[in-house]
């Protein structure tokens, strides 16, 4: 009895070991940012995370990144903020994924005391999980931006502000799915569809597997992107 106890514990262990090395191996193969995206955080970095604008800004935005997408992937959203006066923050992830760092944001808003007012974005993924922490931080977070994303959390009955930016073609996080999850969504919340638009182009780095093709190109959605922000932003203030 006790040989087939300890065989059992040995066949769990080496269970668990090979999906730990699956994991780690499947987490390395990222979505890299192109060149365009990697000319614009040269001198950005701070502590690991890319920093876009001054902290001497009163809004201060934390961005989460999508799953197994590079930080710098979007650095064009952060410069975009950053020319319209926002301090931005995005975090490098545990292994590029937002459900490893669900709480990066307490360190960042606990480095930078003076911001203000502290709004979250989070793009497929990142947004899921950038919300689970402004459900169980909801005094330290003002307002939550979903980038072809939606609530990990019923935010049914509460009221802090959202924006829901999301693709006509997105392959991913479909129109359907986007929808079919406003019923968790708060009652201060904003849908905007970007026609066009897919998953990826909310970033900087080529095609993901699984999505649709986009009509547009990546710089278009994400102007159309920054605006949507920058106007719901405004009413927020």
């Amino acid at each position: 009895m006790k040989k087939w106890i300890k065989v059992s514990v040995y066949s769990i262990l080496g269970i668990l070991i090979v999906g730990i090395i699956i994991f780690i191996g499947w987490s390395q193969f990222t979505y890299k940012p192109t060149e365009e995206a990697l000319s614009l955080v040269e001198h950005n970095k701070d502590d690991g995370n890319l920093v876009f604008g001054q902290k001497e800004s009163t809004t201060g935005i934390i961005f989460y990144q999508g799953a197994k997408v590079e930080v710098e992937s979007y650095s064009y959203l952060g410069k975009e903020l950053k020319n319209n006066g926002y301090f931005v923050v995005m975090p490098k992830l545990p292994l590029n994924l937002a459900v490893l760092g669900t709480n990066a944001a307490d360190s960042i808003i606990e480095k930078y005391p003076d911001i203000q007012k502290w709004y979250v974005v989070g793009h497929s993924l990142g947004g899921s999980m950038i919300s689970r922490y402004a459900f169980q931080n909801e005094q330290k977070v003002d307002g939550i931006i979903f980038l072809a994303s939606y609530p990990a959390d019923d935010f049914s009955t509460k009221s802090i502000p959202m924006l829901s930016i999301y693709g006509e073609v997105d392959g991913l996080a479909t129109v359907e799915e986007i929808k079919s999850r406003e019923n968790v969504m708060s009652k201060n919340t904003t849908m905007h569809m970007i026609k066009g638009g897919n998953h990826a182009n909310f970033g900087m780095y080529g095609k993901q597997k699984g999505d649709n093709a986009s009509l547009i190109t990546p710089e278009t959605q994400q102007d159309e992107t920054i605006k949507v922000m920058l106007d719901w932003l405004k009413k927020q203030q």
